[in-house]
């Protein structure tokens, strides 16, 4: 999911940033938010349309953008390695968001989509997390997404359709440059996505009234470059593709999510998240992906953290280890999942924890590893 309450100052933050068409050296001075503020239903999602389960998702249409829709992302995170065994991982994420309040001036600039880009880089054995993000409305070709052939870019930062493929298939080159650091990445699905939820209607809270559609390339095969003060990395590995829009992803009293994204070393891919109540207990979901996109339903049995870090720079403290208790109709999965290095905290305009993890525990009675992806949103 892809993912991350001060509801009321989120929507100004958002209203201010879409108001004054902030760059990214404004957002730098910003105060950070929580990216769950400004995704309720009571952040102005009336002018927009919903999510539902009537809708069928299809390709190539729905790579492109939704502007009758409030919000939604392209998210890309993946666990890398260079030739020489060094650990990296890797997020590139753009998004866009909707302003219903619309100028009668009419001009080259006057646009209600707004768009916002975050880049980072764990690398694994110096603990060093590089983060950037980039800001600007769609006016003027500056930002935006099309369909045929498939691009959303954000300035020069691109994730640009490679080769033709089939319809509900994805070659990109991605691409995105920070403060000393970059990314040159290419990758494909040999594989439909997997509508996440039913059909691409994914729920997300017991009422079942905030909901998103969500479809999810899980093992995207990776290649190229990173480089992180002037060395570069070849590199290999597999990338995680969401792509979710909606206009009320969460209801009022939740507070925010943690969301996984997780390989096991036997093929198998888990995708699971529960979203936090105020008061009440949390709505848990996680699905089983296997061989060709099969998708099993799994029960949460235990969604528990372990561990805690607090960030120096924030004072936030994150659970950054896990236990993960999941269960099918044919076996039992029981994992740990812990960060692979504590400091991965987005302190941007919005704030939230976006780390590369790792795996260990047992899958229907066998010992397992794996690697993956953790998020987590509305701490404070």
């Amino acid at each position: 999911m892809s993912r991350v309450i001060l509801g009321v100052i989120g929507l100004l933050a958002i209203g201010f940033m879409l108001a004054n068409r902030m760059d990214s050296q404004d957002a730098e001075t910003a105060p950070a938010r929580f990216l769950s503020d400004v995704l309720s239903d009571s952040a102005g999602s009336q002018d927009y349309d919903h999510a539902s389960p009537d809708r069928t998702i299809l390709f190539p249409e729905d790579h492109g953008a939704h502007e009758s829709f409030r919000h939604e992302w392209w998210y890309f995170t993946g666990n890398l390695k260079s030739k020489e065994g060094r650990e990296f991982g890797y997020q590139l994420t753009f998004f866009r968001f909707a302003n219903a309040s619309r100028s009668e001036i009419q001009n080259a600039w006057n646009n209600d989509q707004t768009w916002m880009a975050h880049l980072a880089v764990s690398d694994i054995e110096s603990e060093r997390f590089f983060f950037e993000q980039d800001m600007s409305r769609q006016s003027l070709g500056l930002a935006g997404a099309k369909i045929q052939p498939f691009r959303v870019w954000l300035h020069n930062w691109h994730a640009t359709e490679s080769e033709p493929f089939e319809p509900d298939r994805l070659a990109l080159d991605l691409s995105a440059h920070g403060d000393g650091f970059s990314i040159d990445l290419s990758v494909k699905s040999e594989t439909a996505p997997v509508l996440q939820g039913e059909n691409g209607y994914s729920r997300k809270s017991h009422s079942g009234k905030s909901a998103s559609h969500y479809y999810s390339y899980p093992d995207m095969e990776t290649f190229g470059q990173i480089r992180i003060d002037g060395e570069r990395f070849e590199v290999l590995g597999t990338t995680w593709m969401d792509r979710e829009w909606s206009s009320a992803l969460l209801q009022a009293g939740q507070i925010g999510w943690d969301w996984f994204a997780l390989h096991l070393d036997n093929g198998k891919k888990i995708m699971a998240f529960r979203i936090r109540q105020e008061q009440g207990n949390a709505y848990r979901h996680a699905v089983l992906i296997g061989p060709k996109q099969s998708k099993i339903p799994l029960d949460v049995i235990e969604m528990r953290p372990t561990r805690n870090w607090t960030s120096p720079e924030t004072g936030v403290e994150y659970p950054v280890g896990w236990k993960l208790g999941l269960q099918s109709e044919h076996e039992r999965i029981a994992l740990e999942v812990d960060s692979l290095m504590p400091n991965q905290e987005m302190n941007l305009l919005f704030r939230y924890y976006e780390g590369a993890v790792q795996v260990h525990g047992r899958s229907g009675g066998e010992k397992v590893t794996g690697r993956g992806y953790m998020e987590l949103t509305g701490y404070n």
